[in-house]
């Protein structure tokens, strides 16, 4: 296995550890968490040779260490629906009221049962490919997985579009404090071309029940990877926010592999250095075996 997430070793840890070739690294949940000096103890402790956090510039928290990657990704900042609603252009309102016209019902999942788990599951594994590239839910998603990371509490938002009495849509958002991730959006290739806005209702309905929480800023992934995707979070509000990913150095080990430009996780590798590598392979992703696809992450 090329990168392996572990549990991270005590439930109060912030930090998870991760395994990527020959290093150990320390990445807690990007955004939810304020740096300071005891995420690098914290890392020891778990063993670490590489620490990786983010700053927060929009909430004054912009740290740069002399290892870092800059970053743009697409982020919304918001005082409350109504203010976020009355900002979006007509075309996108229209869209937003296109679903419920249309018989689609959002509601929350609280705890979902076993069949609506595995409507769930066969959402993600509609298609291995959207926007003409390799979709990483395609393999991600179990029934077990989805049964377990898909709720409602004091960390988490999640979303379901029913049309039919079928779910054709999911949101997941992670939220701490006033800044929530979205770790999920999707929605059902077949449905979209029969219904418009699904996945605008679902967006809207998150940013709802995240206002209520408290959440006043939430990011949506990086920017430039799916021009479709870019264009979906700029007409939503979103806008794109430069910021550093840093890599500090903990062992001897991770200081030598440094030195031959090797400090990232997979991830990152393949949104800085090898950016250019998923683009060009996106015309050939349907001839290439999608294990190898998985295997080499040309979906980052």
């Amino acid at each position: 296995m090329l990168m392996e997430s572990l549990p991270p070793l005590n439930d109060n840890s912030t930090l998870r550890p991760i395994k990527f070739a020959n290093l150990r690294f320390a990445r807690g949940d990007d955004f939810l968490y304020r740096f300071d000096r005891d995420s690098i103890d914290e890392a020891r402790s778990l063993g670490a040779d590489v620490l990786v956090f983010c700053d927060r510039p929009w909430l004054g928290e912009s740290v740069q260490f002399p290892l870092t990657d800059r970053i743009e990704i697409a982020l919304l900042s918001f005082r409350n629906f109504d203010e976020w609603f009355n900002g979006l252009k007509k075309d996108t309102r229209n869209e937003i009221r296109k679903g419920s016209k249309r018989g689609v019902e959002t509601k929350v999942i609280e705890k979902l049962s076993v069949s609506e788990a595995q409507e769930i599951v066969s959402l993600f594994r509609e298609s291995p490919f959207r926007e003409g590239r390799y979709f990483e839910g395609y393999h991600h998603w179990t029934l077990k997985r989805v049964m377990e990371s898909f709720k409602t509490n004091d960390e988490f938002v999640s979303i379901a579009s029913v049309y039919e009495g079928k779910i054709v849509g999911v949101a997941r958002t992670k939220f701490k404090g006033p800044v929530g991730v979205i770790n999920n959006l999707l929605s059902s290739l077949e449905v979209r071309r029969k219904i418009i806005g699904v996945s605008n209702s679902l967006l809207a309905t998150q940013i709802k029940m995240l206002s209520y929480r408290g959440v006043s800023h939430l990011a949506y992934g990086k920017m430039g990877v799916l021009g479709g995707l870019d264009h979906f979070r700029i007409s939503n509000g979103f806008r794109s926010v430069p910021v550093n990913y840093n890599y500090v150095l903990l062992t001897r080990k991770a200081k030598v592999f440094a030195k031959f430009r090797i400090y990232q996780p997979r991830d990152l590798i393949f949104s800085t250095k090898l950016r250019f590598v998923v683009p060009l392979s996106i015309p050939l992703q349907k001839h290439i075996p999608i294990r190898l696809i998985q295997k080499l992450h040309l979906y980052a």
